[in-house]
This record gives C-alpha cells, structure tokens and sequence, in this order.
C-alpha cells in the first residue's frame, strides 16, 4: 500500500507544511512522496493541517470518524494522532495555525523518528518506515511569546546576526520553527528605512557609507561591509521567509536613534530637526546619534514615519511595535527633570501607536529599568500602561541581585509582562549561565498568569548551546527538566556513537559552567553585607583577559569587592579541580571524531571555558598582588602560557577567526574594500573584544606582557599603556588579516592535554 501527503486546500501558506514534511521525509527515508488533495481510497495518509484548512479532515471530523483534534484553534498547540480507516493509516499532523502545524511536523520526527535539531545543524538518522500507529499527542505552550532578538554588534560571523546572509537568517529560523519559538528581532541597525521613507531627502549612497565613532567607542564604526540597498533587500527577503514560517516580528517605533540606529546626515542637513537637551554626554558625538527632540510634533512625526514605512514594507503587520524609550540616556543631571522627560516619551509613543494602530500591541524593553530606574519609577510608569495592549518586555530577568530585577516592579500578578534572559556580555563567549537562579526566577513567571513570554537576548548569538536548550524547553513547558537534564538530551540527540563519553565531559564541567554569568547591577551601598556578592562592577559581567589593559586603568585595589567576588569564585572552583582535569582529558580522546563539525566545536567551546575562567582567575590574583614583582612573574608565566594555549585551541575553528568572517561577507555579496580596518575596530575595543585568534595572536598576549609588568610596579604606580598599546595596535591594523593565519596547527588532542596540565598547574598557584 503506498504513503501519500493529503495537504490543507484552504491556506496556500500551508503548501509550506507540506514542503517540510517532504523534505523531512526524504531525508530519513531517502523517498519523497505523492502530494494530493483529495483521498484515493487506497493508499495509507498523512493530513496535514486541521479541519479549518484541510477539506479531507473536515469531512472526517464532520461524519463523526473524528470527534476532536484537541486543539484551540487560532494558537500554538498541536496535535500529533494516528487512526486506521477502511484498513488503512492515517497520520495527522494539525496546529491550530500554520506554525503550530510545523510545531507538529518536526515533533514527529523528533520523538519518534530520533531527529535532533540544533543551531549549527540537524541530526537525521535513516529509516526505511516512519511510524503511523498508536500515536496520540497534543501539546500547547504556557508562553505566547517565544524567542529571540538579535543584535548589532559585529566580529566574528557564528556569534553576530548582522554578518549573516540569507541562507543563515533561513537556517536560523527554520532552526526556531523547530524548537517552537515563534518571535524574533533583528535589532541589527535600521538599513534602509530612512531611504524609503525619505526618499526626496536621503538618497542611496553610491557605493560604501563611512561611518565612523570615535575611538572610545570603536563598536561605534558603522561604516558598510554590504551596500546599504543590498542590506535593505536581504531584511526584506528575511522578513518575507519570516511571514512564510509564521513568525512574528514586531516593528520598532518612538525615539529610536541609537549608536546602531543612526540618522544618515541628508535627512538632518534637509529636515534640521531639533535635539532634545542632553546635558550628560552619551551616544552624542555627533549629531547622527542624537534623539529629536520629540515634543515638537513634527519630530515626532518624522519618527512615527519611520515606523510606517517598516510596518507597509518590512513587517506587513500592525499587530506588535517595539520601543526603548530613551534607553540608557541620560539628560539632565536632575534625576527628576530625566524622569519627567522619560515618562513624557512613553505616553507619546503610547499614544501614536494607539492612534495609527488602535489594535497594535507595544512591547516597552526594560534596560533602563535595571540600570538607570528606581523601582517606583517603574511603578509609576506601568501604572499609567494599558494593559490591554502593553506588554513589559523583560530581558534582564535572571540579574544576580533580587532586589534590582523584575520582581519589584510590581508586574507580577499586576501587568503583562515578558519573563527574559540575557546571559551574555560581547567579552564572553564562553559557555556559562545562571541556570540554578534562572530556574527560581522563572519559578515565579511560571506561575503568574500575567507573565506572556520568554525572549533571550543575548549580545552575541550561539555562545552556550544549553541556553538555547533551555529558553526553547521552557518557554514551551517551564522547568520540566534541569538544564543538567536538558544538556544530557542534548548530547544524547547531537554526538551519536560518543553521546555517552561527550555527556560525561559536559557534566563534571557543568558545575563549573554555572560560576559564571553576566551578573551585576546591584544598586547596594558597600556598606551592605551582600555587597560583595553583588559587586556591581562592570568587570563582574566582563572577562577581564579580553581587556586587560582597559581593565587596569580603573585601577581595581587588592582589596576591593571586585577582588572579593573574584576570589570567591577561585575558592568554589578548588573542590572542582579534579572534575575539570578529567572532563578536558577526556575531551582530548575523541581526535579522530574531531572531523564531526559538532564534536569539534563543542570540544573547543568546552575547553575554552575553562581557559577563560583561570585567565581571569590570574588576573585578579595579580592586582591582588600588586607590587609583589617574583609573585606576579609567576602569574605571567601561567597568564602567557595559557594565552598561548588558547590561541592554538581557537586556530582549530573558523568560529574564532575574524579574517574567516571576513571572506564569508564576501561570499554573501560584494564587501567593502576597506572593511577590514572596521571590521578590527568592531571586533577589538573598550566593549566587544573578545575570544578570536586573531586577537590572541596579535594583542592579548602582548597586551598581558604589558599589564603584568604594570602590577609588579609599586602600588599606586600610574599606568604607562598608551607607548606601548599604540605600538600593538599600529601592529594589529597595519597587519593584514590573511597574513596573520596559523603555520602548522598541533592536533587539537594535543593542545587540550596541554590545557588540562596548565589549568591544573595555575590552580595550584592562585
């Protein structure tokens, strides 16, 4: 008896579901099948879509074969179900929407056919047969929202959004429709809405923009690597793949100018509108970045335009904007002249998009609330939100100190409000995350009815496999398993033949995996006794080695909080010792699995985890010592001899180097010549460095010569890095990046054995 495909009639968007059900198909069995409308009586089915969309399972359900789906129709739950008819099998594989279909089509194959999905690629084991008996399965999620935002740093490809092409945006959100996210947000830079919505005043640059911040700020460089028209195509074509998908995408409005969204210098020479007053310099270097003064109407307006045109010609929806108010700025020193101009923001915004979009639903971020608000300011400012159509959009949820985050702001069980995680600093790659505290905080979203959704927003995107694990198990069915639980399915889903022996790795390394997190922000006195584990330096979220230099001139004392912190997590990392050496050797092993793309990078994320954390650990035992030359030329010793170590590890994987991101621009579409110097600059500066062989290679390493010899000095001794950092950075950028490559690269056992002997020998110095 043969297997054909019964597709929804109704829908033609559901013509997507049968193309992945297909391709899934083939791609475990090798065949592809028949696609029909109609029943032939004879053949074994799969039906797709519901009875909404699906004239063969309406007539089903409407003669009584079928009494329900299961499903609320319109949402996000699904159903999975098998039932015989006239001897015959029939699969169905129904959502209550398109997505939600999807959901059910790739849940399939999951649990019963063994598939496993993942960022960086799909796990696909063979079949002869798939599975169309004794299957009944419903699902629906306790979030509405589920997903991500992507940011506009720039660096090395793998970790930042605005380097990917088309087929990575398709690959990527494919990969969410897999793990039943169905929200995204390409906080990349505006492209070119400007142009078309001022077309008379901005024109297209010919060729190449040069946009360039200052020093301080090389992040601040936003000078092109794409044509701005090309970039303006590639979002649209994103965001049309998007719609394909089911996805939902909400539309930035209000006062929007950022360092990542600047306004082009035509529209200013031609509108000339005015500034709001910024007496405290921040992302005002030029005009470019700074926000119109949006008490006056027509600056207002000019906002809202853009917000128009990105609705008409990108989102192709009025159902969900986006703001950040006057995130992170500052402009009077008078905290209650700032507070008075910042609620003046909300209620305008608020009331534009209410009068342009009455059903329109405004998602408010919440950054400034943790770093720059009171918590009654933030009180005072959802009391005058309408719930019906606002939304808190948290994404700062699992901050370390209780008394900073969401659970004073009076949402819970007040406001409709979005449970969010950050995890993740540009300096830190690594693998870490605060699971242990994530999964309390979320304990409490969980269990309030006003909480709508999970997003994560990291900095840079693909840093720690297990957070992307838990955001999408989570925000499906909230604490079902411990991340320890999910990072164990993981392993047994990506690693095949060596799940077992690469799980045994991930777990003795996870304890040590959850020391670190991006922290911070407390507003504590030092006089509080949780002062210290709460420290709200910069460099508690930062790893340190990644900026040494920069981190010295704040001229950290031995025996501050910061070094207090610091050593408390070299002390809960003594009793681990023994677990790390054996998860690294037992890394070094699989060398000849080292050709399987997952295996190889997960090894070198593993073990550049723990490099990362014992620089830093060296770091802060060297100001501790400040002074103490014979002890802080022990501490170089092992700070140079892992930085060494690190650099040969990192030279194993195109993830880690900036002249690979490079080349693949240009694999996507023609690259600025002169990208290169930028592309430095965004990768190497006061708040992007971080892990990349190239940075390594040619400044870390010197940069650590540097900075010990610093410590040894005297205390109190001025820093003297701007000779000698001036000559590192002539050498980094006059250097060009094919000629900084690796000659022979030692086998990467090799080089994790060797990690293990110097992570174990640091410890014991510390």
């Amino acid at each position: 008896m043969s297997l054909i495909i019964i597709e929804a009639t109704i829908d033609p968007a559901y013509k997507k579901a049968t193309e992945i059900f297909n391709e899934m198909y083939e791609k475990v069995t090798g065949k592809k099948l028949s696609v029909k409308t109609e029943d032939d009586g004879e053949s074994d089915l799969i039906v797709l879509g519901s009875d909404s969309v699906n004239d063969f399972l309406m007539t089903e359900v409407f003669e009584g074969r079928i009494k329900s789906l299961g499903i609320r129709y319109g949402t996000d739950s699904y159903a999975i179900k098998s039932y015989e008819k006239d001897g015959r099998r029939i699969l169905i594989l129904a959502g209550g929407r398109l997505r939600s279909t999807l959901y059910a089509i790739y849940g399939y194959f999951e649990k019963f056919l063994g598939c496993g999905y993942f960022w960086d690629g799909d796990v696909i084991p063979h079949s002869d047969e798939i599975p169309l008996t004794g299957i009944c399965i419903n699902e629906e999620p306790r979030f509405f929202y589920r997903g991500l935002r992507y940011f506009a740093h720039r660096g090395l490809k793998r970790f930042q959004a605005e380097h990917w092409g088309y087929s990575d945006w398709k690959k990527e959100l494919l990969w969410m429709t897999k793990k039943r996210l169905n929200f995204f947000m390409m906080r990349i830079g505006m492209d070119d809405v400007w142009q078309r919505a001022f077309p008379d005043d901005v024109p297209y640059p010919e060729g190449y923009r040069k946009i360039t911040g200052t020093d301080a700020k090389d992040y601040d460089d936003r000078t092109d690597f794409w044509t701005l028209k090309y970039r303006g195509e590639l979002r649209e074509k994103v965001l049309e793949y998007a719609r394909s998908l089911d996805i939902m995408y909400p539309a930035d409005c209000g006062t929007m100018t950022h360092w990542y969204s600047r306004t082009p210098i035509e529209f200013l020479e031609s509108k000339k509108p005015s500034f709001v007053t910024q007496e405290i310099a921040q992302y005002t270097e030029s005009d470019t970045g700074k926000v119109f003064d949006f008490m006056k109407k027509e600056n207002m307006d000019y906002y809202m335009h853009l917000t128009e045109t990105m609705v008409a010609e990108h989102e192709k929806s009025s159902a969900l904007f986006h703001t950040i108010g006057l995130g992170e700025r500052q402009m009077f020193k008078e905290k209650e002249k700032n507070f008075a101009l910042k609620m003046i923001a909300y209620r305008r915004i608020v009331e534009n998009i209410k009068r342009r979009w009455p059903e329109g639903k405004l998602m408010l971020a919440s950054w400034d609330f943790i770093g720059w608000w009171e918590h009654e300011e933030v009180k005072s400012l959802i009391s005058e939100l309408d719930p019906e159509n606002t939304i808190i959009l948290d994404y700062t949820s699992e901050v370390d100190d209780p008394e900073t985050g969401f659970l004073n702001w009076g949402v819970v069980g007040k406001f409709p409000w979005i449970f969010g995680l950050f995890h993740a600093y540009e300096s830190e790659s690594e693998i870490r995350g605060p699971y242990d505290r994530s999964d309390e905080r979320l304990k409490v979203a969980a269990d309030d009815s006003f909480c709508k959704g999970m997003i994560f927003w990291p900095e840079l995107s693909h840093s720690d496999p297990v957070v992307l694990e838990y955001l999408s198990a989570n925000s499906w069915a909230p604490l079902k398993l411990k991340a320890e639980a999910l990072a164990e399915r993981y392993c047994e889903k990506r690693y095949g033949d060596l799940s077992d022996k690469m799980n045994c790795s991930w777990q003795k390394l996870f304890p040590f995996i959850k020391l670190s997190d991006w922290g911070g922000y407390t507003k504590r006195s030092n006089d509080d006794e949780n002062y210290v584990k709460y420290c709200p330096s910069w460099f508690v979220h930062q790893s340190m080695w990644v900026k040494l230099t920069i981190f010295l001139r704040q001229k950290p004392q031995p025996d501050s909080a910061l070094v207090k912190y610091w050593n408390g997590k070299i002390e809960e990392t003594r009793p681990m010792m023994k677990d790390i050496k054996e998860a690294l050797i037992n890394l070094s092993e699989n060398e000849k699995a080292f050709s399987d793309e997952f295996i190889l990078r997960d090894t070198i994320d593993l073990t550049r985890t723990v490099i990362s954390r014992f620089l830093n650990y060296i770091v802060i035992k060297a100001v501790e010592a400040t002074g103490e030359e014979k002890r802080i030329e022990t501490l170089k010793r092992h700070y140079l001899r892992l930085m060494e170590i690190l650099g040969e590890l990192l030279s194993h994987s195109k993830d880690f180097s900036v002249y690979e991101t490079l080349k693949g621009l240009s694999e996507e579409a023609p690259v600025n010549p002169d990208f290169e110097t930028t592309l430095k600059r965004n990768i190497w500066n006061t708040y992007c460095s971080q892990a990349a062989y190239e940075l390594v290679k040619y400044i870390f390493i010197e940069e650590g010569k540097i900075g010990f010899s610093h410590l040894a000095k005297p205390p109190g001794t001025e820093p003297a890095f701007n000779e000698p950092m001036k000559v590192i950075k002539e050498n980094f950028f006059n250097t060009p990046l094919s000629k900084m490559q690796p000659g022979r690269i030692s086998p990467l056992s090799e080089i994790i054995i060797k990690a293990a002997k110097a992570i174990e020998d640091t410890e014991k110095i510390l």
